[in-house]
């Protein structure tokens, strides 16, 4: 939301709330003088019904204290000439009208609620009181009440509707009001001016605030990484500004996280290299040393058997580079998988006599395990094939004497699994999390040979991402590990043309 359009809707919304403000403000005191008016009218009636009970009680009842309808006839007709607004009941103790004056027309109800009658001859906390209305069920009208006889049980109650309000709208009243119009349009234009004045000091007071936040989102962008958290959206400048500050602040964090956590994988990763890259070294240069200062003294035997061993480690030095190298383009996505179908029953076959005499030479039995049947996968030849030597190598690496590397192939789930089991003595637990890191090294107690970057490992995982591939590690304690990879199933030609 640009500050613009914040400023426009908060505009509107203020304007909308004094409206309203104002409206239910005129309407409170249109309601309130309304209720002030009745409880004026009943405050000073109150009394009514009992000084006409008083008055004229002799006169419409007998002597036995019989109440006769006919003076109360009279007496209703009188009170309705000396005061039109008026309306007399007669009603029993229970509430039903028993005498009324029929000129003003038909009953609505024939009783009337007692529960407002007790409140008023109790002697009420506050008023108005609202009762009941014979000839109007919308609403309740305010009254005076007294029982007769005056004192002792009641038989009745002579029950008075003092004024029946006005059924008009405080809309009609304010038509009808020069004052009240008046009132309300200068209102209304009192709160517009004062919306205008507001929002411009609100712009004038929030310029630096906008400006500091432009600046911040600024940063962001600049500073903005895959790790930082999205920015908020909010309603205000203020709330923006903290939101803002807050992104930007862990952002920083973010940042500073991902620059400690690179720094200590470099410098690990340079630690573990520069060991295995010195041995190598160290070892190649003191055979050929040896080959320089001795070759007089040294029998061809033992020329031959130095030569062997320089060899053997500038091959391993070449190949700790290459892998190197090769670690360094998959983490960057030079590499692009050329994906083909293919049957990789026939690259394991391969692959698995390549390594027989390696295998056969430390004692390790070699086998492969898979249906000649199994459908093709698709996937990058090359790739899968340096993946799969990767796995032989550390499972030949890790296997002792009298042991066995297992390559299986097995369809599952409409996935081919290709999975490197050995018989070695496995992963400990605390390494199985960082098993495909390139910084991992495995360890043996004792055992350097055994030592290594695990490079392999970490080129492994970036194939078998490059190809979408679920790659696993299973090592139950003592009883070796288990390397799978799950690779799509290759498409039919059939369904190649319905896709």
């Amino acid at each position: 939301m640009s500050i613009g359009t914040l400023h426009a809707r908060l505009a509107v919304a203020l304007l909308a709330v004094l409206l309203i403000a104002g409206t239910l403000n005129l309407v409170s005191i249109l309601v309130t003088t309304n209720w002030h008016v009745q409880e004026s009218n009943q405050r000073l009636s109150f009394d009514l019904a009992r000084n006409i009970v008083a008055m004229k009680i002799d006169q419409w009842t007998g002597p036995d204290g019989e109440i006769r309808k006919n003076g109360l006839q009279e007496l209703f007709h009188w009170l309705m000439v000396v005061n039109p607004e008026l309306e007399c009941y007669l009603l029993d103790t229970d509430g039903t009208i028993s005498a009324y004056d029929d000129s003003l027309g038909p009953l609505e109800r024939d009783w009337v609620s007692l529960q407002p009658i007790r409140e008023a001859l109790d002697g009420p906390d506050h008023l108005p009181i609202f009762g009941d209305d014979p000839r109007d069920l919308s609403q309740p009208e305010i009254f005076s009440v007294a029982p007769i006889p005056p004192e002792g049980p009641p038989r009745a109650y002579l029950y008075l509707l003092l004024a029946r309000e006005s059924s008009s709208s405080w809309l009609d009243e304010l038509r009808s009001s020069y004052i009240l119009r008046l009132s309300a349009i200068t209102g209304v234009l009192s709160l517009v001016v004062s919306l205008v004045a507001g929002a411009l000091l609100f712009l004038r007071i929030t310029r630096p605030l906008r400006q500091l936040l432009a600046k911040m989102r600024s940063q962001i962008t600049t500073l903005e990484t895959e790790t930082a958290s999205p920015l908020e959206s909010t309603g205000d400048e203020i709330a923006t500004l903290e939101s803002t500050f807050s992104h930007l602040t862990r952002t920083i964090e973010a940042q500073i996280e991902q620059i400690e956590k690179a720094a200590n994988l470099r410098h690990e990763l340079i630690a573990n290299i520069s060991h295995d890259l010195r041995t190598p070294i160290a070892t190649l240069q003191g055979y050929l040393d040896t080959l320089t200062l001795k070759e007089d003294v040294l029998s061809a035997a033992e020329r031959e058997e130095y030569l062997q061993i320089a060899q053997r480690q500038s091959a391993r030095l070449g190949k700790l580079v290459k892998e190197l190298f090769e670690l360094t383009r998959l983490e960057r996505h030079e590499i692009e998988p050329q994906l083909e179908r293919f049957r990789i029953g026939e690259l394991v076959q391969d692959n698995v006599h390549r390594f027989k005499l390696q295998a056969q030479q430390k004692g390790i039995e070699l086998r492969a395990l898979f249906d000649p049947d199994l459908p093709p996968v698709y996937a990058d030849v090359g790739l899968m094939e340096r993946a799969l030597e990767n796995l032989i190598e550390n499972a030949l690496r890790f296997t002792p004497p009298g042991g066995t590397v297992s390559v299986e192939l097995r369809e599952s789930e409409q996935k081919l699994e290709l999975a490197v089991a050995d018989t070695g003595p496995g992963i400990r637990e605390e390494d199985l999390p960082r098993i495909f890191d390139r910084t991992y090294r495995s360890r043996l107690q004792g055992d350097s040979e055994h030592q290594g970057a695990g490079l392999g490992l970490a080129i492994t995982r970036y194939i078998a991402e490059l190809h979408a591939a679920d790659l696993t590690v299973e090592s139950p304690p003592g009883r070796g590990a288990r390397f799978s990879m799950s690779l799509l199933i290759a498409p039919t030609t059939q369904q190649l043309a319905l896709s």
